[in-house]
């Protein structure tokens, strides 16, 4: 397990609920069986009440991306699929000042979702452990993506710069799913504590 999954599952042990906002990580869960998710880990760039938007964070392709955006020259970036939408590209990119014109998704992680920003940090040759550029996304629309997680089929839990750029994105879902029990029970165990803890406050 790297030190990056560990921390992320200790934070994610202390903050587990089905609360949904920019910067939560969602995990599909074993009962998903739909093949666009299955095995699917993903960063939520966008929450409110029009729609939900997330970008996959375990699946590189293996093709550079000035192949499918040859505009933007001397792209020798390996590219991530976004999700099932192929519509856009987008970057995350990580670093405690954002660049102006990014969307803040969470405290040292920015997204970029115009080419000429997107140009611009692609020309600097930045590498993929703080710059990661993804083709398309994954979509719910308003509702869908609450009634996801109600029935079991997503993981939710607070996000973390170490995740989404892993060294080892291909394999961020199994490391993570096979340690969920315990970060759950973690989180069990620290609210029955909690609530022993306002009962006995409570006068007699």
């Amino acid at each position: 397990m790297t030190k990056a999954i560990a921390c992320f599952l200790l934070a994610g042990a202390l903050a587990w609920s089905q609360d949904l906002s920019v910067g939560k990580v969602l995990v599909a869960s074993r009962k998903s069986h739909d093949a666009d998710f299955a095995g699917t880990v993903i960063l939520l760039v966008r929450h409110d009440r029009q729609a939900s938007i997330g970008l996959f964070l375990n699946r590189p392709l293996s093709i550079p991306l000035s192949e499918v955006y040859p505009e933007l020259k001397g792209a020798q970036l390996k590219l991530y699929a976004g999700g099932p939408l192929t519509v856009g590209i987008r970057a995350l990119y990580r670093s405690r000042a954002k660049p102006v014109g990014a969307a803040t998704v969470l405290p040292d992680v920015s997204m970029i979702s115009t080419k000429t920003l997107l140009g611009k940090m692609v020309a600097d040759e930045m590498s993929s452990s703080v710059f990661r550029v993804y083709a398309g996304y994954t979509g719910w629309s308003p509702g869908q993506l609450q009634d996801e997680v109600a029935r079991g089929l997503w993981h939710v839990f607070a996000g973390d710069a170490g995740v989404v750029f892993d060294p080892h994105p291909e394999t961020v879902w199994p490391r993570l799913i096979a340690r969920l029990p315990r970060a759950y029970n973690h989180f069990r165990m620290r609210n029955m504590l909690e609530k022993s803890s306002v009962q006995a406050r409570k006068p007699v």
